[in-house]
């Protein structure tokens, strides 16, 4: 599936944020009905577009940065724990569910 911004782009449109506003080049080729895509998905256009301009900051795990309260640890694949600086609490309750500490191997008897 397609994001709005992904389909605005591949329609041959640029779209960046100023000022907080949802600006489009060529705006004078939108059609009507693009107009009307705008309007109707711009609040996920600018939630993409805001992603797009501020990445998540990505840190060694030899040096977190504890007193950020925004600072998770996550997990890769392999388990190696790496501290990832959240952009607001929304964020990091995701982070923190989608990326559980690896569980302890279990012993069972044989």
């Amino acid at each position: 599936m397609t994001s709005p911004l992904a389909e605005i782009r591949n329609s041959g449109f640029s779209l960046a944020l100023a000022n907080g506003s949802l600006e489009v080049k060529p705006a004078s080729a939108l059609t009507q009905q693009q107009r009307q895509f705008l309007k109707t998905h711009k609040a996920e256009i600018i939630e993409e577009l805001t992603s797009e301009n501020n990445p998540v900051e990505w840190r060694d795990y030899t040096e977190p940065d504890i007193k950020n309260p925004l600072t998770v640890t996550c997990y890769t694949p392999a388990g190696s724990p790496v501290m990832i600086k959240a952009k607001d609490e929304a964020h990091k309750a995701f982070l923190l569910e989608m990326n559980p500490a690896p569980k302890a191997p279990t012993i069972t008897n044989l």
